[in-house]
């Protein structure tokens, strides 16, 4: 009977533990549980027949009866003390060796910790952080490092005014607002310099980056074309030339730097101009019934898509010359829209307006050969592009070590995740599940940085999405964050940007 209560009771603690936690217990907490729950059971089996062989009064019981714990006329003993005390003596020994198990295990749980118990699949230390009941992500606590609001930059202008971009400079970083081009010190916040847009104009584009010490910015009037293009030396906020743009003034966000080369899309064609004098190196009309939908360029190619007619076609072009080295026909027979990911490798984010179209990202090799399409909704969600492309809530996407990295957002819930695409082959390598993940960034050391709440920043290693750091500002009241915001790392922390002014949100802190 001992043994069974035992075995009972180790086979409930089993089957309680795989029905609450989702697993079976293992190492030392299958141990300690099967023996607590043995030593309940040979406790319980105890106490019955104390009970069982004391139930009887002197009054019920008969005069005849044989004094408990001697023999009777047929040979037999009945129960008697000492049966009953030697089950007491089996729980009090279960209870021991119970008690002995739960101290070691104690004592040895923490080394487990340290050694980064509980892996993945692979055996691996877990890539994913767990959850904590408010739903947002706990790190282990050897990977945490606090951070602190070091400033902040009031809010700028009315409610839902949207600036239009960033650029990182090191030890600082240039927000396009509404009003202007700021570019903030990244240590104290205060305004290294600016470049003010005039009474009655907004900022209305800027450059994904600069090249050589230049970037270009453009601001326009009220419902009037966005005419005024302007290239600004990022070392003092020097205008080095201003050209006002005839026409329909510039296409969208279309326009780069590209080495010492200007490029936009304007008026109906694509100009090239030197961007230390503004002199105009060379251009190329829109065929007739094409027109540019959106660009990009490095020193050496530029990218271009253009719409013609239903179709679309993407161009490649020498920086410099403006020479045509390849086009390509896109798998599109719709009006679309068009974000270009990346120059080199090339990666072009397209959404047509028939809904059984295209909807991907896609790859394309030196020769402009097709090399992936990663769908923009898939089995991880809706994955974000940039700029007029699908959601577009976490701004631009990266292609680095041969990889798209993005984030995905899963209806109705609405989790988030980190997830990355080979270039290669467009098959998933990695997911990091992040809730509240708002943007990500490239990190200087080949990091990838994700943003998550507003406050929480945690590093992942590209190849395989690994969590490295996790930066959490230990400051009791935090800057409020409002949708789609900009992270950038810059010297010795990261700045976060409120593009959008939703509840007069700060228009930028830093997390140092």
């Amino acid at each position: 009977m001992a043994l069974s209560g035992a075995a009972f009771g180790a086979a409930a603690v089993l089957l309680g533990a795989g029905v609450v936690a989702g697993g079976w217990p293992t190492g030392w907490a299958a141990a300690v549980c099967a023996l607590v729950l043995a030593a309940v059971g040979v406790t319980v089996l105890a106490a019955t027949r104390r009970t069982a062989g004391g139930a009887r009064t002197p009054d019920t019981e008969p005069q005849d009866a044989v004094p408990r714990g001697h023999p009777s006329p047929d040979g037999t003993a009945t129960p008697g003390r000492s049966s009953s005390s030697s089950s007491f003596v089996a729980a009090v020994v279960a209870w021991s060796v119970a008690v002995l198990a739960a101290g070691i295990w104690a004592a040895t749980s923490g080394d487990e910790d340290e050694r980064g118990g509980g892996g993945n699949a692979k055996g691996g230390p877990s890539t994913s952080a767990q959850s904590t009941p408010s739903g947002r992500s706990a790190a282990p606590s050897s990977l945490a490092e606090d951070t602190a609001v070091a400033w902040t930059v009031p809010a700028v202008g009315q409610k839902y005014d949207e600036g239009v971009g960033a650029w990182t400079l090191g030890p600082t970083v240039a927000q396009g607002r509404i009003d202007g081009l700021f570019a903030y010190d990244a240590a104290d916040g205060s305004v290294r310099w600016s470049v003010p847009a005039p009474t009655r104009e907004a900022l209305c584009a800027i450059t994904p980056d600069t090249e050589e010490g230049i970037g270009l910015v453009a601001h326009g009037r009220h419902e009037k074309p966005c005419a005024t293009l302007l290239a600004v030396r990022t070392s003092d906020g020097k205008v080095m030339w201003k050209r006002k743009l005839a026409g329909t003034g510039l296409v969208g966000h279309a326009l780069a730097v590209g080495g010492t080369t200007a490029v936009t899309a304007e008026d109906g064609a694509v100009r090239a101009r030197s961007t230390e004098s503004g002199e105009q190196r060379w251009q190329r009309p829109a065929p007739k019934g094409c027109r540019p939908l959106t660009l990009d360029a490095d020193a050496t190619r530029t990218l271009l898509v253009e719409q013609c007619g239903t179709g679309a076609r993407l161009l490649a072009l020498d920086t410099r010359t403006g020479a045509q080295r390849w086009t390509r026909d896109l798998p599109v027979e719709s009006p679309a829209t068009a974000s270009l990911v990346s120059v080199t490798p090339a990666v072009v984010a397209v959404d047509e307006a028939d809904a059984r179209g295209t909807h991907a990202f896609l790859g394309f090799d030196d020769e402009g050969a097709p090399t992936v399409s990663v769908p923009l909704t898939g089995p991880e969600g809706v994955l974000s592009a940039h700029g007029d492309v699908g959601d577009g809530f976490a701004g631009r996407p990266l292609a680095v070590d041969g990889l798209l990295i993005t984030l995905a957002e899963k209806a109705p819930m609405g989790s988030r995740a980190v997830v990355a695409f080979s270039l290669k082959d467009g098959k998933k390598a990695w997911t990091h599940r992040e809730e509240g993940a708002t943007a990500i960034a490239a990190e200087p050391d080949g990091r990838v940085a994700c943003l998550a709440y507003g406050d929480t920043i945690t590093l992942l290693e590209p190849a395989d999405g690994r969590v490295s750091t996790v930066l959490k500002p230990d400051t009791p009241e935090l800057p409020a964050v409002s949708i789609r915001p900009l992270l950038l790392p810059v010297t010795g922390g990261h700045v976060v940007l409120n593009q959008i002014n939703m509840s007069a949100e700060p228009a930028a802190f830093a997390l140092r």
